[in-house]
């Protein structure tokens, strides 16, 4: 992939998740991605959001993007798994 710069309305700079048993990408209405981009559009910073594409799309080492996008990362991880305990339930 070549190097792209990240752009709040650039569909291609926001998280996307995949199915790995179908390796297709999660559509936009799954419970996982409804709250991805929840998360994205409500409770990131501008920072937040670039770090994640510099970090997931143009591989930057730059340790402030590294703790940015990992943080995000993590906002991430805990809306996942509210939605895998509620589905168990």
């Amino acid at each position: 992939m070549n190097y792209h710069e990240f752009c709040d309305h650039c569909p291609g700079c926001r998280p996307a998740l995949m199915n790995v048993d179908t390796g297709e990408r999660l559509a936009d209405n799954t419970p996982i991605m409804v709250a991805v981009n929840h998360i994205w559009d409500t409770d990131t910073t501008y920072a937040e959001r670039k770090a994640f594409i510099e970090v997931t799309c143009n591989n930057s080492r730059s340790l402030q993007d590294i703790d940015l996008a990992t943080g995000l990362m993590q906002k991430i991880q805990k809306a996942v798994d509210q939605i895998d305990e509620r589905s168990v339930q």
